[in-house]
């Protein structure tokens, strides 16, 4: 195994510390981060994810934006754990989704870790080799989905994630998302279970086409954000003022009109639309993707110019959550779904009209 395990000898110390430096967080059913209690610990998730499995696509979007009002790193635990259950219920095998459906009856947590560290994971001699980053959920998640190789060679599979020696919380730095009790897992040595054929992992409309999630999650995040901003001008006696509202306003408009797209991508990438035009599905999702990161940076600029200098502290929960925010607003290949989606919309026969309507 890496040495990298050697470098972490107390995980659990860790964890602590991370949940620790940032306590202020919530669960779905809370109405304010007020109320909200320490870090995502295992119990917090499981009870937040209990029954989502079975949540039709518009219910689960709902559920995804309204975790991620409250606490964002909660949200990105549920939706990776709604991804792994996607995933073996589209690819795995008879024996797979019993297992699944029996973990899910024990409360076991699931997660999707696709990102390589250096070295990458690969598989000698049926044994895994080499390092998972930006592993979201250590301590929390009890199976992970992770992804083995590239493009059409690409295998998944599930492996055991509950060895804390394996973890490694210290490799997460980022100013944003401390909770998420994200960092290294290291592979070495693990017999992980295949999942699906190979190639499966990209597969239209289950890869880019789910991404519908995180632009719900995204849109919680944003919507959470103005909700704090706006308490904190309440609290001021300046939440009427007219330089507010022209900063703040605008965004929520627009926040407004997002969410019945999002719920239509939702609907569109897991319908029949989404099994015969899977291409077409994947694009409506991602440029919801596309859109909830755009909102949500308007956001964040919005309410450092109204909330001012007290947001930059690092206690404020303001501040964190809009940290947080722009953590997870961060996504890879960006310009590249970017450019796919505007070549999907702009250089088709039939122009844009043919977007704006089902293909029943």
């Amino acid at each position: 195994m890496s040495s990298m395990r050697d470098s972490s000898t107390h995980p659990g110390a860790d964890a602590d510390r991370t949940a620790g430096r940032f306590a202020t967080r919530a669960r779905p059913g809370l109405t304010s981060a007020e109320d909200a209690a320490p870090g995502p610990t295992r119990a917090r998730v499981r009870d937040a994810a209990a029954g989502i499995d079975a949540c039709a696509p518009r219910a689960l979007a709902r559920r995804l934006r309204d975790t991620g009002k409250i606490d964002l790193s909660l949200a990105r635990l549920l939706e990776g754990h709604v991804n792994a259950i996607h995933l073996i219920d589209v690819h795995g095998d008879d024996h797979a989704r019993l297992r699944l459906r029996a973990d899910l009856d024990a409360g076991m947590l699931y997660g999707v870790w696709g990102a390589d560290a250096t070295p990458p994971v690969c598989v000698r001699e049926g044994q895994m080799h080499g390092v998972k980053c930006f592993a979201s959920g250590l301590g929390v998640v009890d199976r992970a989905i992770v992804t083995v190789g590239r493009g059409e060679t690409q295998r998944l599979y599930v492996v055991d994630a509950t060895d804390p020696a394996r973890h490694d919380l210290a490799a997460w730095n980022m100013s944003g998302m401390q909770a998420s009790r994200s960092g290294r897992f290291d592979c070495g040595g693990l017999r992980g279970e295949p999942l699906g054929p190979l190639g499966c992992y990209t597969a239209e409309p289950h890869f880019v086409g789910g991404t519908w999630r995180i632009a719900a999650v995204a849109l919680g995040g944003a919507v959470g954000l103005l909700d704090r901003c706006a308490d904190v001008l309440r609290a001021r006696d300046q939440i009427g003022a007219e330089a507010h509202m022209l900063r703040l306003a605008p965004v929520a408009l627009r926040i407004v009109s997002a969410w019945p797209a999002i719920l239509r991508a939702a609907q569109i990438s897991t319908g029949p639309e989404g099994a015969s035009h899977p291409d077409r599905a994947a694009v409506l999702s991602v440029s919801m993707r596309l859109l909830s990161e755009e909102l949500g940076q308007d956001c964040i600029r919005a309410a450092e110019r109204s909330v001012g200098l007290s947001m930059f502290a690092d206690d404020d929960t303001t501040g964190r959550h809009a940290r947080d925010l722009a953590c997870y607003l961060r996504q890879a290949r960006r310009d590249a779904f970017l450019l796919q989606a505007g070549s999907a919309m702009l250089e088709g026969a039939g122009g844009m009209s043919e977007w704006l309507d089902d293909h029943d």
